[in-house]
């Protein structure tokens, strides 16, 4: 595909010859492109002196200069008018104090590339891009920090149904025509929202407007816009559209209950064993849950012939083997009386570890090191995820920088198991790969290699999949053909499979070498499957959860090469997983990606059972953050808020949603529920240094005002009490050292006293709470 980009860059040097450079400038990128064996590409800058920003522009860009595009065509929205096109529709800060512009061309569409930015402190820029042919904005961003002395905190001003407003009237006046072709997509819970109780940026709030085709969506093509949740303004906004005119008819498509049937009888959830990504020990117990075929987290079925079409697409789980954490074993002997009980403990660990020179001749024995090679680095590195549990790594390398070969080789320090090697010996071959060997054969040796390195874990794995590793590709005509071909097994147990332990294995197409080798497996203890829901059930849990719906997409077979022109639009019924990755099998709890329990998004936050409550607005708010929760539908407001509950809204109120609480300290399956929220209280300085609150005692008015006050940062001026004069009428009933803490929380108007007294043994509600939390965000 043909690429000609235009570049303005306006007050950098002198006046210059225009044509001189693009024209040279085109000659050195096509001759770039002929190396890398791409289309032609041309790209060059054009330096103009600084005047007056947009006037510049118009007076040195001449018209011969606008007609240097790639068909050689003057396009039909000049530079001038693209300005006045994003100057009318968009406010520009007056204090974008500089103003750069660039043309570019493909062969689909042309653009003028606005951009404006302020040059001094804070900075800022907005770009914008106008399409050089029908004049449509196509895109929108813009970047202003906020002024000195202003910041954000707490809840964000705008909701995100009051900002959806702002997002719908945008999109209507800069894009009438195509915004009438779209529809708003449900809320994937993929909108940024910064911590809340610290100072912080935008919140901001995206919304996705897809293509409809005969009322189905067309997903590839739409609209996205991003507005902050803190002034209501656009920040981002992108067209992605393009001229597909071709899409299956919708008459004649299956049922969706037959869909669903052929959902149940082709890829109902599996039932696997999964272990939480929780760093640092064996502690953390598996999990059984359901996740997809092939952990996959789509369905597609074709809705006019009923065919799965999963197979088009390719995914991995996770098996990371984990970080690397140097430990230095030389002397350990000498500073023994200088090293801690953990430290001693963990010097005796390594005592029982093969010696590197042992580790080091096994290695060579198990993987061929060739000649020329010479060895560059070797270490001893604790597992991420188990610290118990270490491996010897060793590097070998050959060739200069320009032709850099690597053989990576690690072996077990327990049991000197060859646990994985890699090469890059054919990923640096810049040529079509010769294949030789057939994914077959590839297969049969990968099978060979394993049965001989572990005959008898070979005996507890099941075939998962197959990819080729398609490339390089030197010409745009050829088609791809794989330099190697990667294949995967899943370790089983009680008959299920556990997809983060096996092996996986990757075979060159060329020579029949195996090039890449790791194996993943734990000493871990396996929970029983007794009392799990059934497959019908957690295919019924997944259609709850994520319905099929009927969409237009874009396929592309495995086998050819992902081209445009190679892809074919299917209408399918199709499940995304959207904000969850698995289900627990005996509660079928939709869960994260990390093991963690997900809730439902995309509809807003409503309690049955707080109609006409005063409270109402707050505690949705609070909800849509995710700093507090209900139960059934119900929030329970005249219920006594224990401390566990309150502490734990304290601590959402105070760490982004994004960050689970196991990351800031690991929960154990073993302990209670609130144990993690107490260890980060602990940490932001809401309770003190070993405490451990009666997690089922209410929370009196006096205990709210110092876990509430310590949240704020507030806990030493409020320790002391006795510069405070407190005028409550029961002032004296207050504990001595909170009397600062109920003098700060009713002067920052927390808690309200009650006819003159702050009543500090009086039992607190779960609205009452959450009112409470609500002004703590929004305290100026």
């Amino acid at each position: 595909m043909g690429l000609f980009v235009f570049t303005l860059n306006l007050g950098r040097l002198d006046a210059v010859d225009l044509k001189g450079i693009v024209v040279r400038s085109t000659a050195v990128c096509l001759a770039l492109s002929l190396i890398i064996g791409l289309p032609g590409t041309a790209r060059s800058e054009v330096l103009v002196p600084d005047l007056d920003l947009e006037n510049a522009a118009r007076s040195e860009l001449s018209e011969s200069a606008v007609k240097l595009d790639a068909g050689g065509q003057q396009t039909a929205v000049s530079l001038e008018q693209a300005i006045k096109i994003a100057k009318e529709a968009l406010t520009v800060p007056v204090d974008f104090d500089h103003f750069d512009t660039g043309f570019e061309q493909s062969e689909k569409n042309s653009f003028w590339e606005l951009r404006w930015y302020r040059t001094g402190d804070p900075g800022g820029s907005m770009d914008v891009r106008v399409n050089a042919e029908s004049g449509e904005i196509w895109r929108m961003y813009k970047w202003a920090p906020v002024e000195p002395g202003q910041e954000y905190r707490g809840l964000p001003k705008y909701s995100r149904e009051q900002a959806e407003i702002y997002a719908a009237t945008f999109v209507e006046k800069v894009q009438p025509e195509r915004y009438k072709l779209t529809k708003l997509q449900p809320d994937r819970g993929q909108d940024y929202i910064p911590l809340l109780f610290e100072k912080r940026g935008q919140v901001e709030y995206r919304y996705n407007y897809a293509r409809i085709i005969e009322g189905i969506p067309y997903t590839e093509n739409g609209i996205n816009v991003t507005v902050s949740g803190d002034t209501g303004e656009v920040v981002n906004f992108e067209v992605n559209w393009d001229n597909t005119q071709v899409f299956p008819p919708a008459a004649g498509h299956i049922a969706a209950a037959q869909a669903e049937q052929i959902f149940r009888t082709e890829s109902s959830p599996t039932l696997f064993y999964f272990r939480p990504q929780v760093p640092g020990g064996r502690e953390v117990p598996l999990k059984l849950v359901y996740r997809l075929p092939g952990l996959q987290d789509r369905v597609l079925i074709d809705a006019l012939t009923g065919k799965l079409l999963n197979q088009e697409y390719e995914l991995s789980g996770y098996y990371g083997m984990g970080g690397s954490a140097d430990m230095r074993m030389a002397n350990a002997k000498q500073m023994a009386d200088e090293l801690s009980p953990a430290e001693e403990a963990a010097v005796k660990e390594t005592e029982d570890l093969l010696a590197m020179d042992k580790a080091f001749e096994l290695a060579k024995s198990l993987v061929k090191i060739t000649q020329g090679y010479t060895l560059n680095s070797s270490r001893l590195e604790q597992d991420y995820m188990f610290k118990e549990k270490r491996t010897w790594h060793f590097n070998w390398q050959t060739g200069d920088e320009a032709d850099r070969k690597w053989l990576d080789v690690s072996v077990d320090a327990s049991t000197g198991e060859l646990v994985s090697f890699s090469s890059n010996s054919n990923s640096v071959k810049l040529e079509t790969p010769e294949v030789k060997i057939s994914e077959e054969a590839a297969r049969q040796k990968a099978e060979d290699f394993i049965k001989k390195a572990q005959p008898d874990k070979w005996e507890q794995v099941l075939f998962s999949n197959s990819r080729p590793e398609l490339g390089p590709v030197l010409s745009p005509s050829e088609k791809p053909l794989p330099r190697s071909y990667t294949f995967e097994w899943s370790r089983v147990v009680k008959d299920i499979r556990f997809p983060q332990n096996g092996f996986f294995v990757s075979v060159d197409s060329s020579t029949g070498e195996i090039i890449n080798y790791r194996m993943n497996w734990w000493d871990v203890d396996f929970p029983e499957p007794q009392g799990v829901i059934s497959v019908e059930g957690a295919a019924d849990k997944h259609l709850q959860q994520v319905p099929l719906e009927l969409e237009y997409v874009r396929i592309w077979p495995r086998d050819e090469w992902m081209g445009a022109q190679k892809a074919k639009v299917h209408l399918v019924y199709i499940m995304s997983l959207r904000n969850f990755a698995m289900l627990d099998a005996f509660t079928g709890q939709p869960l994260s990606h990390e093991g963690k329990a997900v809730e439902a998004t995309g509809a807003e936050v409503k309690f049955a059972d707080l109609e006409g409550h005063p409270a109402r607005e707050a505690i949705e708010q609070l909800a849509r953050a995710k700093i507090v929760t209900g139960e059934d539908g119900k929030f329970r407001p005249a219920d006594t808020v224990t401390q566990a509950e309150l502490i734990t809204m304290l601590v959402k109120s105070g760490t982004s949603r994004y960050d689970t609480v196991y990351r800031m300290g690991a929960q154990s399956e073993k302990e209670p529920w609130y144990q993690a929220y107490y260890r980060v209280a602990e940490r932001m300085g809401i309770i003190q240094a070993g405490e451990q609150p009666d997690s089922g005692a209410a929370v009196t008015r006096e205990c709210l005002s110092r876990l509430t006050v310590n949240t704020m940062g507030l806990s030493k001026v409020a320790g002391l009490s006795d510069i405070y004069l407190l005028d409550f009428k029961d002032a004296g009933e207050i504990s001595a050292h909170l009397r600062g803490h109920a003098a700060i929380a009713a002067g920052l108007g927390l808690i309200e006293p009650i006819d003159g007294s702050f009543y500090p043994r009086e039992v607190v509600t779960r609205a009452e709470a959450a009112v409470t939390l609500f002004k703590m965000l929004n305290n100026d």
